[in-house]
């Protein structure tokens, strides 16, 4: 299960599996699994999906924390994240561990390339303008139509309007003497004028009737539709001596 290193870095060769090293060896079974995240860090780092295999590596060497090749290569998969800081954390850590001359140079060599590219994205940032405040929040618009007392009383006077309005429409229409009325034979005279006076008297009461029921329907339209469905704040009423004399003032907005 020991084999040579590996590495992550554009252009040069990927091993089949990485080198365990350091201190107390892990246990067979802990090898066997890191080795199983390490193959799927290797095949995600080759399709791009750095994230993906900065994870992988991570739960590797969460099983062999002493491989100074995962450490390596966590460092080399940070920077392709350009996440400098972690990438600088990780090749510290590095360089604490047994090195040869050449494992040191060329990670010295890393870090000084880490510390340049961190300096340069700092400046960078800085330099960048604040992003533009958020747009202030719209005020939402208070829905229409509201029900309260005054829109019920007026819809029962525009319906009780319009319903008398009809009843006597209704008899006025009946009660008014038939064409061709004969005196004598239908009726006397006073019958006849009788009859016509009440015809008369329900066609008044009926055009008042639906007068009263359209103006009340009119009205609770208005209510309802002219008004938001919440009411109106409670008036704020202020009472304070006026400064001429001793006088109490109410002011009050509404």
């Amino acid at each position: 299960m020991r084999s040579s290193g590996w590495i992550l870095a554009a252009g040069l060769t990927l091993a089949s599996a990485p080198a365990w090293a350091e201190g107390a060896a892990p246990s067979a079974e802990a090898v066997a699994e890191a080795a199983t995240h390490f193959q799927r860090a290797r095949q995600l780092y080759l399709e791009g999906q750095y994230k993906e295999a900065l994870a992988e590596l991570e739960r590797a060497r969460a099983l062999d924390p002493t491989a100074k090749e995962l450490v390596y290569n966590l460092g080399i998969v940070s920077e392709k994240l350009a996440r400098y800081d972690d990438a600088l954390k990780h090749f510290h850590t590095y360089l604490d561990m047994d090195l040869d001359a050449q494992e040191r140079s060329r990670a010295e060599t890393i870090v000084r390339r880490l510390e340049g590219a961190k300096r340069q994205a700092d400046e960078e940032r800085a330099k960048a303008p604040p992003p533009p405040p958020p747009p202030p929040p719209v005020p939402s618009t208070p829905g229409r139509g509201r029900i309260d007392a005054w829109t019920v009383s007026a819809g029962v006077v525009a319906v009780g309007g319009i319903a008398v309005g009809s009843i006597f429409g209704i008899l006025a229409t009946t009660g008014r003497p038939k064409a061709g009325f004969v005196t004598g034979k239908d009726g006397t005279y006073a019958d006849l004028e009788a009859q016509a006076d009440r015809a008369h008297t329900h066609a008044i009461v009926a055009d008042v009737g639906f007068i009263v029921g359209l103006v009340a329907a009119a009205g609770t339209a208005v209510l309802y539709f002219a008004r938001t469905k919440e009411p109106s704040p409670a008036p704020k009423v202020s009472i304070a001596p006026l400064s001429g004399g001793g006088f109490i003032g109410l002011g009050g907005r509404f």
